[in-house]
């Protein structure tokens, strides 16, 4: 049966966007700003590291950056109430 795989994207800035297919081939290529020149690139989290210290050895590679979206409170239900709390407390 199918199993869901824990993923992560990687915000990848390049020097030219000729190089955008190079990274392909290191997970799933979900978009390409021509303009900024970055991709945002899939991969699973259990290869993070090894591929991560693969691109990063490339020379086409500026800079790359994890995805923050697992450390952001998804939890929205109550998060005024919480942050009038917590504001009340400090005043």
């Amino acid at each position: 049966m199918f199993q869901k795989q824990e993923r992560i994207g990687l915000v990848v800035y390049l020097y030219y966007n000729r190089d955008a297919r190079k990274l392909s081939k290191f997970g799933d290529l979900y978009y390409h700003s021509k303009r900024s020149r970055y991709l945002i690139v899939y991969i699973n989290k259990n290869d993070l590291d090894t591929k991560l210290e693969e691109m990063r050895r490339l020379k086409c590679v500026k800079d790359i950056r994890p995805s923050a979206f697992d450390d952001i409170d998804r939890q929205f239900v109550g998060n005024l109430h919480r942050d009038e709390t917590n504001n009340h407390q400090k005043g």
